[in-house]
């Protein structure tokens, strides 16, 4: 766990994807570039968080691994094995998107259910 700025009065959910928004960290949105990605958070923010509005660190999971296996949202898509071996972008800080294949940042190695995928997130540009 690495402890990093994060933005201000901004609730955020454990385990979703964060990003770098002018040297603090944010939700990683709809076609983020994979070189912005550097981890997940430890932690949930909620508004009702006694430090919510107050300049802090908070716990980031940045893989320090090459080929570390993550879990991600489907919900919204039909997906597949021929989805197996292809890279697709986000959509959300926690959801593939099956129609984003411009802004790859995931690439799927296993369908686990309809609404479930495993695979490879690029993390700073890389696998």
């Amino acid at each position: 766990m690495v402890p990093m700025p994060v933005t201000v009065s901004t609730a955020l959910t454990k385990d979703t994807l964060v990003e770098f928004t002018s040297g603090r960290i944010a939700a990683a949105d709809a076609d983020e570039a994979a070189d912005n990605i550097i981890g997940t958070l430890v932690k949930t923010i909620a508004s009702t968080d006694s430090d919510y509005a107050t300049a802090r660190k908070v716990g980031i999971r940045v893989p320090t691994e090459r080929h570390v296996i993550w879990e991600a949202d489907a919900t919204g898509f039909t997906v597949g094995g021929t989805d197996e071996g292809v890279e697709y972008g986000i959509s959300d800080s926690g959801t593939v998107d099956f129609t984003e294949t411009t802004a790859k940042a995931f690439k799927v190695i296993e369908v686990v259910t309809a609404t479930k995928v495993r695979g490879y997130l690029k993390v700073d540009g890389a696998y």
